[in-house]
């Protein structure tokens, strides 16, 4: 099982390169920072994750801490209605070919709780996800059995107190990788790693771009691997 996962993970880190090199060194802008045992505080996953929910309890290594955020304009937003829009366009965010989505549980014309969605990925990472919690603003998918990793993402939109003519869209999520083999390919490849950081990224560039963007966001990425 470690050779097959490990063999595919390497042919995923070749075809990272060759599939994806318009995305990886696409003209961008990009803010970001690391910190090592921070000691911030870990959101919890809503309490209605469902019985195979991969908490972070469950994995292994220590937990990761992302958030990618991007501010767009508000000119034809509120908080509500763009936080709607993502919700409609989840499968057509994400860069085709490094990740795809698709809904296999739920109205294609809204996002409700217990909606799923099955993830294919570049390499072995493909899993389910489930939502866990929809608010007016905000909602959150969770990781069910299988997935490479064991955690919980939100999804949100935000004011931004100084700068009343933008919103702000973050993505950030709490995870570890599901087990011994995972975290071996993610520290000896990064690859699974590296896909994440420019699926969302892309993503949040895309949703800059129908919210009307006119040039490349900066898109600020932080990261951090907590002890507790």
């Amino acid at each position: 099982m470690y050779a097959v996962f490990f063999v595919a993970a390497s042919l995923a880190v070749i075809a990272l390169v060759a599939n994806a090199t318009r995305l990886m060194f696409a003209p961008r802008r990009e803010r970001r920072s690391e910190r090592a045992r921070s000691r911030a505080d870990v959101a919890q996953a809503p309490s209605d994750a469902g019985f195979d929910h991969q908490d972070e309890q469950s994995g292994v290594g220590e937990l990761t801490h992302r958030c990618y955020g991007v501010e767009v304009p508000r000119a034809t937003f509120t908080r509500q209605t763009l936080i709607q829009a993502i919700e409609l366009r989840m499968c057509e965010l994400p860069p085709a070919g490094l990740a795809d989505f698709e809904k296999s549980s739920g109205s294609a014309a809204r996002m409700d709780v217990g909606d799923e969605y099955d993830i294919t990925m570049l390499g072995p990472w493909n899993g389910r996800v489930r939502v866990a919690e929809v608010t007016d603003t905000s909602f959150t998918l969770v990781t069910l059995d299988g997935h490479p990793e064991a955690g919980h993402i939100a999804f949100s939109v935000e004011e931004v107190p100084t700068r009343p003519s933008v919103l702000k869209v973050k993505i950030e999520s709490w995870a570890r990788a599901r087990d011994e083999t995972v975290q071996a390919a993610y520290a000896t490849l990064s690859v699974g790693r590296r896909v994440q950081t420019e699926v969302w990224v892309t993503f949040l560039q895309r949703v800059a771009e129908f919210t009307g963007s006119t040039a490349v966001p900066e898109v600020d990425i932080q990261s951090e691997e907590l002890t507790s």
